[in-house]
């Protein structure tokens, strides 16, 4: 058996060059032949003169030979133009392009949407052509959630309205895209406004302590959404509030109250601003006697009856 494998340059240089000689040769006996022929015929001008007057010259077989020679050897070493390569196409879908929804203090009788997110896609050509570009969004209200081709747009808080999604592509060698998309957001037709948008709030105390001990104040809230969560910040008048801050039940300390009265005052959230969401109650603090005292005026009084009835 023989041995394969690519052939020696040196070898086919050497067959080249041979052949090349060749049909130079080859060449110039004809262009001699055709010479002598010509002179042995008689002298025939080289240039042929045409019906309109013009000169043309007979075409020489060794320049031709020459240059496709010149022609086939530079060919191999021509430096290659890359093909142009065409901008990508992108295309945007989004999960919806309408959002209906109803205030806060309503409720809606049609399939509104509680949703204020939507799923934005974009692609350029199919997967393998998706994950070699780069992607970059940007959006006129909202943020964006996520990064590459598909993402999350955040509406939440937004005014009803039309706003757009625009992203550029970009294939890594300067060639990009760009493409958007627009979401509407609209109130619902049928929003029913609530019985009683606006919670009530109470604040129960009790109607008097001693300044020595403590106390207790608690917040009740009535009516409104029942979906909202209510928050709960306290301030009283006097004393210092020991626990509870936060949340709808709270303890003071009225260690250094010695008489008065101690207000506390509750501020919920979570409800509509335009509704009342403070109340508040108030406890009368007592004086303690001392306990000495209390019993001198005890015998005071008896001796002094038993004076009289003497």
């Amino acid at each position: 058996m023989g041995r394969t494998g690519n052939p020696n340059p040196r070898k086919f240089s050497t067959l080249l060059s041979t052949g090349l000689v060749f049909l130079i040769i080859v060449t110039v006996s004809a262009a001699t032949s055709s010479t002598r022929s010509a002179a042995q015929l008689g002298p025939s001008p080289s240039p042929v003169t045409t019906p309109q007057g013009q000169t043309k010259e007979r075409p020489n077989p060794v320049r031709r030979f020459f240059s496709w020679v010149k022609e086939a050897v530079s060919r191999p070493f021509r430096k290659r133009v890359p093909p142009i390569s065409d901008p990508p196409i992108v295309r945007v879908t989004s999960s919806t392009s309408l959002i209906n929804f109803c205030p806060p203090w309503t409720q809606s009788m049609d399939n509104c949407s509680a949703s204020r997110d939507v799923v934005l896609s974009a692609s350029a050509g199919g997967p393998d052509v998706d994950a070699k570009l780069l992607y970059v969004w940007t959006v006129s209200v909202g943020r964006i959630r996520g990064e590459g081709q598909k993402v999350i747009w955040d509406l939440s808080d937004v005014a009803d309205g039309t706003y757009t999604a625009n992203v550029e592509v970009n294939d890594g060698t300067g060639l990009t895209a760009n493409a958007s998309t627009k979401v509407t957001i609209a109130l619902c037709r049928s929003c029913l406004i609530r019985e009683s948008p606006c919670p009530t709030i109470m604040v129960s105390c009790p109607e008097n302590v001693k300044s020595n001990q403590s106390m207790t104040f608690e917040a009740h809230v009535y009516g409104g959404d029942p979906t909202v969560k209510v928050t709960y910040t306290w301030s009283v008048s006097a004393g210092k509030i020991s626990g509870g801050q936060g949340s709808s039940m709270i303890t003071i300390d009225v260690s250094d109250v010695t008489r008065g009265s101690i207000t506390a005052t509750v501020s919920i959230g979570g409800h509509d601003p335009a509704c009342v969401n403070t109340a508040s109650c108030t406890t009368r603090t007592a004086e303690v006697s001392s306990p000495v005292i209390r019993q001198i005026s005890q015998q005071g009084i008896c001796q002094i009856i038993a004076a009289v009835e003497k």
